[in-house]
């Protein structure tokens, strides 16, 4: 709250009692006028001014400016030279300051607060009482947040990687957006001085984008720079698990039917099978659920088929076992027309032969890499890919035992990498 006078009477700003202001204002002389104790404070609310309000720390680094409206009111050259504190000289005109605009309605008021909606937003003569809300309508937030986990585990050499998408009818307007982000170091399951808090900025919209996080738990606090839009994430970054029991034998996009993406897919040990989400995406980058699928207590092989909106290009599975640790499949676009998937790769685990049946619009070329559980490129080549369905055999029978990580990338524009884990056996 911004108050103007050192005692705002009930019921302005709370309607059980007078509220005494002590802001300490002329401790070190540091506002260009003598604050006004009577009439109006800080603001004429309705009027043609535009008074600013700028809140500095002792270098003169901004905390917080407000004002009523743009452009701001000319100021002055202000010394700062109250007994025990450092002199400071500063003028608001040279300091390129970014406001965060009230915007408040015609008439008069002596304090304003932030709504309590997580927007931007400022009420003017707020009531608020203990927890009480202010005496302004309820609202919704207009800037919406989805978390995803790009890379849900540290293994193999590259660490958890999240993405905080940001949705807002003008992205512009909250960007650079900041975040502080809490690692529990000591994982005693809170968030105490004991842990370990990063602060960043992120100016490039629409989404906050943060990788090399190691296992652990993770609370995410992100809001625009102007300290509005708030909103937190717990997330978790999984240690490196085994190859899980489970296999994906397949996975494609299968065409159009009744003017909706087919997609087909199959399991096999399926024995430790938990739960099958298939995910959707218009870009590629932030997915949603589309399906879930609970299979718990069955065997053998399953297969799946399922048609999804045509609106949406890019797929993948989420395969969940029951012990709550999870892989993703290889994303699969629709588009075949610029694009390449995965029919099926197989066996796992493996002994000589890795055989895979891989599909392309066109003919391209595919480059591929095999990493050792530690991140080492054990093995490197190229495959030449016609138009269709193609099959081909990598020999592994010089790999020793162990974890690996299938890497496959083609030539073609917009297409997704491939990656596969697998087992030598």
């Amino acid at each position: 709250m911004i108050a103007g006078q050192d005692i705002i009477p009930a019921p302005c700003a709370n309607i059980d009692s007078t509220i005494h202001v002590d802001l300490n204002w002329n401790t070190c002389g540091c506002t260009s006028d003598i604050i006004p104790n009577t009439g109006d404070g800080f603001f004429t609310d309705g009027g043609s001014a535009n008074e600013q309000v700028v809140l500095l720390d002792p270098d003169l680094n901004v905390v917080d400016a407000v004002i009523r409206d743009l452009p701001a009111e000319p100021s002055s050259n202000i010394k700062t030279n109250a007994a025990g504190c450092a002199t400071q000289f500063f003028d608001l005109d040279n300091m390129n300051i970014n406001y965060e605009v009230l915007g408040m309605s015609a008439g008069r008021g002596n304090s304003f607060a932030r709504k309590l909606d997580g927007d931007c937003g400022w009420v003017k003569d707020p009531q608020q009482s203990a927890n009480a809300t202010n005496n302004t309508p309820s609202e919704t937030s207009d800037v919406n947040y989805t978390l995803n986990i790009i890379q849900a585990m540290d293994c193999n050499g590259t660490k958890g990687i999240i993405e905080i998408g940001v949705q807002h009818s003008n992205l512009a307007s909250i960007f650079p957006m900041n975040y502080t982000l809490a690692y529990d170091l000591n994982n005693d399951g809170a968030f105490t001085f004991a842990d370990q808090y990063t602060y960043g900025i992120d100016s490039t919209p629409p989404s906050i984008y943060i990788s090399n996080l190691p296992a652990g738990t993770y609370r995410i606090t992100v809001g625009s720079v102007k300290g509005c839009y708030l909103r937190t994430f717990q997330f978790t970054i999984l240690p490196c698990y085994p190859v899980l029991p489970v296999k994906l034998n397949r996975f494609r996009y299968a065409g159009i039917t009744s003017n909706q993406h087919q997609i087909d897919w199959s399991l096999s040990k399926v024995e430790n099978l938990k739960t099958v989400i298939l995910e959707k995406s218009i870009d590629g980058r932030q997915f949603e659920v589309s399906k879930s699928y609970t299979e718990q207590g069955i065997s053998g092989v399953k297969s799946y088929s399922s048609l999804e909106n045509i609106s949406f290009n890019y797929f993948r599975l989420k395969i969940i076992n029951l012990d709550n640790s999870f892989f993703y499949s290889p994303v699969i676009k629709t588009d075949k027309s610029n694009s390449f998937f995965v029919d099926k790769i197989g066996p796992n685990p493996a002994k000589n032969f890795i055989h895979m049946e891989l599909g392309s619009a066109q003919p391209a070329i595919y480059y591929y890499t095999i990493h050792s559980n530690n991140g080492a490129e054990v093995q490197r080549d190229q495959l030449r890919l016609r138009t269709g369905i193609n099959v081909t055999t990598l020999s592994i029978d010089k790999l020793a035992a162990g974890i690996y990580q299938l890497n496959l990338y083609s030539t073609l524009s917009n297409s997704q990498p491939i990656s596969f884990r697998f087992v030598k056996q």
